[in-house]
């Protein structure tokens, strides 16, 4: 699949030229045999799909061609407020499938998060990541579940009836987990951490040296923070932690600042234009904050992910995401040196914005420095996002701004 340029909604509806595939898909979360959830529920599925490049000459393919039934995916937030929101075919990835106990239902279409993750310089996807939150004990509690995902050549449907093992439909492999929901309460016996840092995070994307979004748009954070320490059980829910899904359009406390599921969490960007720029701490714009490990009750590891819906950090350029944890409530704001209570990993994430480079706004020294502490705040996109309210749930879940 092939990107225009620039975030036209021709590139929403899945218009632009198309010939990539998406041939190897990876289970990211659950694990294989974790536990997951805390009373049945907020854990997620986070899937990577890789895809094959087109050959060089697609590029000539004109944007209405059918010849590639696997056209229209495109960054979405598939919103539980929309009514794309079912089982079905994910709105995102038209081919995408994910079945969970042998069920013939596809549960593609609950998939809340679909980033573009990597790209070329033709703007060809290269990688692209689906994440599902599960918000509610609707699969079960203590029970064990396995779940499959791929990738047909064709729009996916409500049900799957067919073998993908045989299925001449199916373009990827077939990436299968089993696990277990944990049907209790966390644990919320703690004790004082053994190590200064017992918290470890892994990012997934973004990666260094990766193009990510479509025009400084629609890419993701998405990151694991593992307790390393389970006497220490820094994730109690005694010390705030919460499995959350974060809705855009409907939690007005959709803001930076703290995550109040996450509350040690810092994301910082140094190329933002938030007021308050690079010193803004950006941890309450992750929508997805679920339980991704528990260990005799204590909980291990939390997942959390981002769908970055609108440029905030720029296009066309260098960015780079500085990530850690401290012991209590994070701060909102990050200045001079960093705080003395991290207890994580500190992690520098580098990578580049997709896009045509624009010019930094000048901002009232004339400094025109977008990522300092006097950063302009981007003009409002209420009247933008208006506009486009009665086009469609598809185009409202992809137009879905994060501020």
């Amino acid at each position: 699949m092939k990107f225009s340029k620039t975030f036209e909604v021709a590139a929403f509806l899945g218009l632009a030229n198309a010939q990539n595939i998406p041939s190897h898909v990876t289970i990211l979360s659950p694990r294989p045999g974790a536990e997951v959830g805390v009373n049945g529920l907020g854990w997620l599925i986070d899937v990577v799909a890789e895809f094959t490049p087109p050959p060089a000459t697609s590029s000539a393919t004109p944007a209405s061609s059918s010849a590639n039934p696997d056209d229209g995916f495109i960054p979405f937030l598939n919103s539980v407020n929309l009514t794309t929101f079912a089982p079905g075919p994910d709105p995102g990835a038209p081919g995408f499938v994910c079945i969970v106990n042998g069920s013939t239902t596809n549960f593609a279409g609950v998939f809340e998060l679909n980033a573009i993750t990597n790209s070329d310089a033709q703007g060809n996807i290269l990688e692209a990541y689906f994440t599902w939150y599960v918000p509610a004990a609707a699969l079960g509690s203590n029970v064990n579940i396995t779940s499959s995902v791929f990738f047909l050549n064709s729009t996916a449907g409500t049900t799957y009836t067919k073998d993908p093992a045989t299925d001449p439909a199916v373009i990827s492999n077939v990436a299968t987990v089993s696990f277990f929901i944990f049907g209790d309460a966390a644990s919320n016996v703690t004790a004082p951490a053994t190590t200064a840092t017992p918290v470890s995070i892994d990012v997934f994307t973004p990666r260094g040296g990766e193009v990510v979004g479509v025009n400084g748009a629609g890419w993701m954070v998405d990151l694991v923070l593992v307790n390393t320490d389970l006497n220490a059980n820094v994730f109690a829910p005694i010390n705030g932690y919460s499995p959350l899904y974060h809705d855009n359009f409907t939690d007005p406390k959709f803001a930076p600042g703290p995550s109040p599921a996450v509350p040690g969490l810092v994301v910082l960007s140094n190329t933002s234009t938030l007021a308050g720029g690079a010193t803004t701490n950006l941890a309450n714009l992750f929508q997805i904050n679920a339980v991704t490990g528990v260990v005799n009750g204590v909980i291990s590891e939390y997942w959390c992910t981002w769908l970055v819906g609108a440029a905030f950090a720029g296009k066309g350029q260098p960015s780079s995401l500085t990530i850690f944890l401290v012991n209590g409530t994070a701060p909102a704001t990050i200045n001079g040196s960093l705080p003395t209570n991290i207890i994580s990993d500190v992690i520098i994430q580098n990578f580049t914005l997709s896009g045509s480079p624009v010019t930094p706004a000048t901002n009232a020294s004339g400094s025109g420095n977008a990522s300092g502490p006097g950063a302009i705040t981007p003009p409002t996109t209420s009247g933008t996002v208006g506009l486009f309210i009665g086009t469609g749930s598809i185009l409202l879940g992809a137009l879905a701004l994060l501020f």
